[in-house]
């Protein structure tokens, strides 16, 4: 597995394929592998003409890991995303994050637009631009508890026990995802994304009770498009089948 290194900081990532560049960011207490490889993504997007390029954001799969709550946050994933494209001496790609990793993308569609052509974020909602109450910045530090349990934690809420079980099967080591958790995840605001001009697609869960739902967030993108997958709770996004069409319609349409 290739890496790069800057500032003394190594991130492994994986291509797939080859045609129009599009780099995947997974969810929190995922890695790319688990999130996109394991959910047919790269099949999906490699037989359509792209090429994927999937990163393990810091503290995920052979990435360097720390045990500081600062060496993680926003700004250091969103920096660690424009270092692999300026890596692979890339200039215009499409984008797509799961969960946590669309708070990544909407810094980085705000903060580096000039990268990207398209975005489709998914299992997502309105907490993006601070709406309440399912604001990822307000609940992650939550998880260090979830992620500090030695065995099951059966009496929490199933979606919330499900990310001591994602922990557990990809093999990720705790003390850096509780410090991952204790990192700093901010909203953008409403002013800030009422600016990207990036045509976005927000995908939601009709039944997803991690983020909920973002209609507020596609209405508020000058150029977003909104779709809710009826009955699909936060995690069934992956591998709904019509959440993979309509996101290869979504990025090759003109």
């Amino acid at each position: 597995m290739p890496k790069f290194t800057v500032n003394k900081v190594s991130i492994s990532y994986e291509v797939y394929g080859t045609g129009k560049p599009i780099v995947l960011l997974h969810g929190g207490a995922v890695d790319f592998n688990y999130n996109y490889v394991q959910t047919g993504w790269i099949q999906t997007l490699t037989k359509k003409g792209f090429q994927v390029i999937g990163i393990n954001f810091r503290g995920y799969g052979e990435s360097d890991k720390s045990n500081d709550p600062d060496f993680y946050g926003t700004p250091n994933f969103s920096s660690d995303v424009i270092n692999l494209i300026k890596h692979l001496k890339f200039t215009n790609v499409c984008l797509i994050g799961y969960s946590m990793g669309t708070v990544i993308a909407l810094d980085l569609l705000n903060k580096h637009p000039e990268y990207f052509s398209k975005a489709v974020l998914m299992a997502t909602g309105d907490g993006l631009i601070g709406i309440p109450p399912l604001i990822l910045g307000n609940i992650i530090s939550g998880f260090a508890k979830v992620f500090s349990y030695d065995s099951f934690p059966s009496q929490l809420p199933s979606h919330i026990s499900a990310y001591w079980t994602f922990l557990n099967e990809v093999g990720l080591d705790r003390e850096s995802m509780i410090a991952m958790s204790l990192g700093k995840y901010p909203p953008l605001t409403v002013q800030s994304a009422a600016e990207i001009e990036v045509p976005t697609l927000i995908i939601s869960g009709e039944l997803d009770l991690v983020l909920g739902k973002g209609h507020k967030v596609a209405q508020t993108l000058p150029q977003g498009e909104y779709l809710e997958i009826k009955d699909a709770n936060h995690f069934e996004l992956a591998t709904d089948k019509k959440v993979h069409q309509s996101t290869i319609k979504f990025l090759i349409k003109d």
